[in-house]
């Protein structure tokens, strides 16, 4: 078992790793991250790995270059067709009264990244 499967929290420290690479993460969450990484080789080591992992990545994605006008053609030609065969929703008009109280019920409802 590593340093980071016995010490509480540092295997939700390890899965903020790839945000925290991209840059994408809150302000508190990433100071969490940077206390951990500060104190803990193994976790840095992985971080590198990670930052690794990312650079490859879009080397690789850069590499490929952009689809053909052809293809492009053809997905937005299937998305029409399909978007076409779709029933469509009728939607309810919604009051500003029921828009505030689903706003507020989907605040409460959103889990965070931070304990």
């Amino acid at each position: 078992m590593t340093a980071i499967n016995r010490q509480p929290g540092r295997y939700e420290i390890e899965e903020l790793l790839p945000w925290y690479a991209t840059g994408t993460l809150s302000g508190r969450d990433a100071e969490r991250v940077e206390q951990a990484l500060a104190g803990d080789r193994e976790l840095a080591r992985r971080y590198e790995l990670v930052r690794r992992e990312l650079a490859d990545t879009t080397r690789l994605s850069e590499a490929l270059g952009a689809p053909s006008a052809r293809a492009t053609e053809r997905l937005f030609a299937a998305i029409n067709a399909e978007e076409a065969r779709a029933p469509r929703r009728r939607r309810r008009p919604i009051s500003r009264t029921r828009f505030i109280a689903s706003t507020r019920d989907s605040a409460r409802e959103k889990p965070s990244l931070t304990k």
